[in-house]
């Protein structure tokens, strides 16, 4: 059987108003949608977006399969990286369609321009682009360098 999907990660998210997030997942992350699986009653089941390389499915929470949004748990603990190649000009995008800035997209000691949002239905997206090509001990005196906040 040939699989009309290819072979690799695909992010399942949940919302509360499925066809808000797929219009904002369209106008502030340039996603094109793929397919989109509708109930009898007109409930969708979940749409499938592109995303550069990667997809992204997106469903309507539904709390009897456990499937929540993440305003019901009180935030997300994942945050989703989209590699792109202007994450200035998508971070601009996606703010001016309601994303919010947890972190500016800056440059970064790894060695990539980045920085997080979060989408209005309360998922976080790490926008990122690669702008020289570091080897791991760089990266590790880079990252003692950096001052960061407790975690304790």
């Amino acid at each position: 059987m040939i699989s009309l999907r290819p072979q690799g990660l695909c992010p399942h998210l949940f919302v509360l108003d499925t066809e808000a997030a797929i219009a904002f997942y369209r106008e502030g992350l340039g996603a094109v949608e793929v397919f989109r699986n509708t109930l009898p009653n007109g409930v969708i089941l979940f749409v499938e977006l592109q995303l550069g390389a990667g997809r992204l499915l997106v469903s309507e929470e539904t709390p009897s399969l456990n499937a929540l949004a993440p305003p019901t748990l009180g935030g997300s603990p994942v945050l989703i990286l989209l590699e792109v190649a202007d994450p200035d000009a998508v971070a601009e995008r996606a703010i001016a369609a309601g994303a919010e800035v947890e972190m500016p997209v800056q440059e970064m000691f790894w060695g990539e321009r980045y920085g997080v949002l979060r989408d209005p239905f309360g998922h976080r997206w790490a926008l990122s682009t690669a702008r020289e090509q570091l080897t791991p001990d760089e990266i590790v005196r880079g990252t003692a360098a950096e001052p960061y906040p407790s975690t304790d």
